[in-house]
């Protein structure tokens, strides 16, 4: 018994040692532990002390920015300035020289009645569908047919089947082909005749409106030709009146010297040109004869061309930003691309003409 009672104590003694051990083990690492959550601890601050520094920095480049931006504005404006004041001593050198006024405002009366056509061609052209209006109407009709010859083709298929049905064995492989046929065209026939009864209404509104618009089309080409034929002839004129003016160094009126400068820039001259063109244009067709303002008002009373050419010739600090160009053949707009007039002036931005020479600002 003795024996035993020794070998218990003493396995009991080599447990108890090695739970002393493993306490001992459990001990260092909880001290690692604790001085891991230091570490951390440490390493949090210095996180929020990053983040309120990088707060600070971006304060600062905020207020820098607001610094920079009021700079450039205010440097935009003194450029404006001194643009307006070298135009006007290129303005007061050329009358003490000399120099012929230029006379763009006296129009002719024949030019008149080519802008009237003009505008009476453009009125016409407006009354008919642009294209991607009939481009519109033509897919619901393409739609339409494209369901009703869907819906025959699977017709044909069941009536197809059907006398196979009629004519072989229920035991032959053909009978049973017939059967698998003859359900599944009927459901796709009876589907596609749902879709085109459903689309039936507006194709036949859609042909409507395109026989219309061919109708009127075919009625008023005469008209709309007239127009872009006066058009093309009345900005060939006032263009050539321009080109005389600028050949003979004539000091040209105010309300174009605030908008375009007294001479076109050496580079890109050709759309100072055809901008040029197009505001005269303006003032022939809407009879504007202010003498500072290049447009004149805005009209009383809402005039479909003319209310969208204004929109087209927009002024912002009594500059010309943008001239939507529309081809006449074309109802739609071109592409936008940077137009500076003056050289160091402010910037301004042209709409490039599909067709240069026809092309209108409307």
């Amino acid at each position: 018994m003795s024996d035993d009672y020794g070998y218990q104590v003493r396995s009991l003694e080599t447990r108890t040692g090695g739970m002393e051990h493993e306490l001992y083990s459990l001990r260092s690492k909880l001290g690692e532990v604790e001085d891991l959550d230091y570490e951390l601890r440490d390493i949090r601050g210095d996180i929020r002390s990053l983040g309120d520094d990088l707060s600070t920095v971006r304060n600062d480049l905020t207020e820098l920015d607001d610094d920079v931006r009021g700079h450039i504005q205010d440097t935009d404006q003194a450029v404006k300035r001194l643009t307006g004041r070298v135009q006007a001593l290129e303005a007061r050198l050329l009358a003490a020289g000399g120099a012929p006024l230029a006379d763009l405002d006296t129009i002719d009366p024949e030019w008149k009645k080519l802008a009237r056509t003009a505008s009476h061609g453009w009125h016409v052209r407006s009354g008919l569908l642009p294209g991607h209006q009939r481009e519109a109407h033509r897919l619901k009709v393409r739609e339409y047919e494209g369901a009703v010859e869907e819906r025959d083709e699977h017709r044909d298929k069941v009536v197809e089947a059907a006398g196979i049905l009629a004519s072989q064995p229920r035991t032959s492989r053909e009978f049973k082909q017939a059967v698998m046929d003859f359900g599944m065209s009927r459901t796709l026939a009876e589907r596609h005749d749902q879709r085109a009864q459903k689309l039936a209404g507006p194709a036949q509104t859609a042909r409507a409106a395109l026989a219309q618009d061919d109708s009127l089309r075919q009625a008023k080409t005469s008209l709309i030709e007239q127009g872009d034929k006066a058009e093309r002839k009345l900005n060939w004129l006032l263009r050539g009146r321009l080109a005389d003016a600028i050949r003979d160094r004539a000091l040209l009126p105010t309300w174009f010297v605030t908008v375009l400068g007294l001479v076109p820039p050496a580079h890109r001259t050709q759309e100072w040109m055809d901008l040029a063109t197009q505001i005269l244009a303006y003032r022939v067709t809407y009879g504007i004869t202010d003498q500072v303002v290049a447009l004149g008002p805005a009209p009383d009373e809402h005039v479909p061309r003319r209310t969208v050419g204004r929109r087209g010739l927009d002024f912002v600090g009594g500059h010309v930003v943008e001239c939507s160009f529309v081809s006449p053949k074309e109802n739609r707009p071109g592409q936008r691309r940077p137009f500076s007039p003056n050289r160091g002036g402010p910037q301004r931005s042209l709409t490039t003409p599909r067709q240069p020479s026809t092309g209108r600002c409307v």
